[in-house]
């Protein structure tokens, strides 16, 4: 029987990637686009060093939506092209007008 996905949210590299690399289903990450991107890579590696296939790990962040949408565009991006396959949007602080101004016309991009 498998059991649920194991979810760990971590950032620390000397223990606690070790441990998503061997044992996570999902790392959800925090912090700036290049900082993320460079402990996917390490993900990878740590991965590779357990015997794992990187790819079996899914990656998540945090994505702000009260951020301008050309910088939301732009990290989606990035967290994209660093790995990441799911993203948990925030609720905006400008409450749910922006949010369903992202549902509308951002989201679509995204998506596509």
């Amino acid at each position: 029987m498998r059991h649920p996905p194991i979810w760990i949210g971590a950032g620390g590299e000397q223990l606690m990637l070790p441990i998503v690399a061997r044992q996570a289903d999902a790392w959800h990450a925090f912090g700036s686009d290049d900082s993320l991107a460079r402990k996917s890579r390490l993900l990878d590696q740590l991965a590779e060093k357990a015997g794992r296939d990187p790819n079996a790990i899914l990656r998540s962040a945090s994505l702000s939506l009260s951020r301008p949408w050309d910088q939301v565009r732009r990290r989606a991006a990035h967290l994209r092209a660093a790995g990441f396959g799911y993203l948990i949007a925030e609720w905006p602080s400008e409450g749910k007008g922006r949010l369903s101004e992202f549902v509308e016309k951002v989201l679509p991009e995204l998506a596509g």
